[in-house]
């Protein structure tokens, strides 16, 4: 990687985002977590490892702002989607567009929802982030879709967060053993089934 040119004076945020992208970027190289090492970012990003400590305290704190950016990502690919109030149709496209960001980005995924971010460190970390929030803004467009369709009559939930919360684990756990369990038969149909019956859709 080429050397990055030093920073300017108040620059410092644009660093940080470099540091970001650069871990984000040996994620989706395929080699996994395993391979964002400090030294890996560095070269990367094209800096010296020492320039990434004024930024981030440690290797997990990096993967913690990938983890947030991705979910950023994730919403903005969700909120993308063409609007259609009400419709069962939007929901189910909602919820393709979810599993179609695990399948594309499934290194990006794991680290959402991994316990790198999870354990009760994070908060020591990365302190003026509210980790318990990480990934509401995302889940807030299924949940948004499916009160559009409770309130249009196309789906018979009487509490449509908690029945967003129950199509949300749904789709995470297709997303994480369609890798998992690669080989299984899956139903070419079985999405289709699991969000009309988790989103109780007429």
């Amino acid at each position: 990687m080429e050397q990055r040119k030093r920073s300017r004076r108040g620059e410092g945020g644009r660093l940080r985002d470099e540091i970001v992208v650069a871990a984000a970027r040996l994620l989706d190289e395929g080699a996994g977590e395993q391979a964002v090492t400090l030294r890996a970012v560095a070269r990367e990003a094209g800096i010296s490892a020492p320039s990434i400590y004024p930024h981030f305290a440690d290797r997990d704190s990096i993967l913690l702002a990938v983890a947030e950016q991705a979910f950023a990502e994730l919403e903005a690919h969700l909120r993308a989607l063409p609007p259609n109030p009400g419709s069962a149709e939007r929901l189910r496209e909602v919820c393709a567009a979810y599993l179609e960001y695990a399948q594309e980005k499934p290194n990006r995924y794991r680290i959402m929802f991994g316990a790198v971010w999870s354990a009760p460190q994070s908060l020591e970390r990365v302190p003026d982030l509210a980790v318990q929030d990480l990934g509401m803004n995302a889940f807030d467009v299924l949940r948004e879709a499916l009160v559009d369709c409770v309130e249009a009559g196309t789906s018979r939930s009487i509490d449509p967060a908690a029945d967003a919360a129950a199509l949300w684990v749904g789709l995470h756990g297709l997303a994480q053993l369609r890798v998992a369990a690669s080989l299984f038969p899956w139903p070419p149909d079985l999405e289709a089934t699991l969000v009309e019956r988790l989103a109780l859709l007429n």
